[in-house]
């Protein structure tokens, strides 16, 4: 396959050479060779060329052909919004309360810690606590629905590992 593939390239590089030869500016073509040699160290100038002849090929394979539209699908433009989506709740989580909270990985925890501290200030077991989604940051905490009542004033205000905590409902991305 290799060497399939060194073929056609070989192939390439004397059609370039050919056209080369061919080119109808050659003061065009002396004039860059010298630009080369002023701007090029010698033992590069090979390399430059296949770097060129790599790029050259590489641009041409990512042209992308024109895409047909399809006769059930509405033409789109740059400008065509795509449709709304609703955000569907994920799996397990539909009776829970969503809590965006300024504690990270960047607060030298972890997400596990962070469960023990809430749990801490507001008396709430693991269990409530459904599902912690630990950014860099910040965090999002889901809880259940009965047992997040008060949530916010007892973690808002709190110290933990070294920072003040800042509690709150969690947006929905439409609402964003």
């Amino acid at each position: 396959m290799a060497e399939n593939n060194n073929d056609i390239r070989g192939q390439k590089i004397k059609e370039l050479v050919e056209e080369m030869k061919l080119y109808n500016n050659p003061q065009e073509l002396e004039d860059m060779r010298k630009l080369m040699r002023k701007n090029v160290p010698l033992m590069m100038r090979g390399y430059l060329l296949a770097y060129l002849y790599v790029k050259s090929n590489a641009t041409a394979k990512t042209a992308r052909p024109a895409r047909e539209q399809r006769a059930d699908r509405p033409e789109r433009t740059a400008l065509t919004e795509r449709p709304e989506r609703k955000q569907q709740p994920k799996p397990g989580l539909e009776n829970a309360v969503s809590f965006y909270i300024n504690v990270g990985k960047a607060s030298k925890g972890s997400a596990h810690e962070m469960v023990d501290f809430i749990c801490e200030k507001t008396g709430l077991s693991s269990e409530d606590i459904l599902s912690v989604a630990y950014k860099q940051n910040y965090s999002f905490v889901y809880i259940s629905k009965d047992k997040a009542e008060g949530i916010i004033e007892a973690v808002t205000g709190q110290t933990y590992k070294g920072r003040k905590v800042k509690m709150n409902y969690s947006k929905e991305k439409d609402e964003q």
